[in-house]
């Protein structure tokens, strides 16, 4: 067997380490919880600006960099609601029982 072959078998053999570092306080349903609400007000932040851009853009005679600058300060207001949501619902999550 070649060295490059031997190193492929040994890459293969070892424990997939996670990619994301968990922290000691949080558990790991926790941090799949917390994983998925990141992943939800990502994606509501995303329809919400594809929504409010078309909303606009159609009012503006389609200048879309019209739009994008109407917009921003709704895109601001959805945007910091969302990071306040993350923050509040990892203190929920990380908080300690008892």
């Amino acid at each position: 067997m070649t060295e490059e072959g031997s190193r492929m078998s040994d890459m293969a053999q070892k424990p997939k380490m996670p990619t994301v570092p968990v922290s000691a306080e949080m558990s790991d349903e926790s941090f799949s919880l917390l994983a998925l609400m990141r992943f939800w007000l990502f994606g509501t932040f995303i329809i919400v600006w594809a929504a409010m851009t078309i909303f606009i853009g159609l009012f503006t005679d389609r200048d879309w960099w019209l739009a994008i600058r109407t917009g921003f300060p709704i895109w601001g207001i959805v945007g910091a609601l969302c990071l306040i949501w993350y923050f509040v619902y990892k203190f929920y999550l990380g908080r300690k029982y008892g």
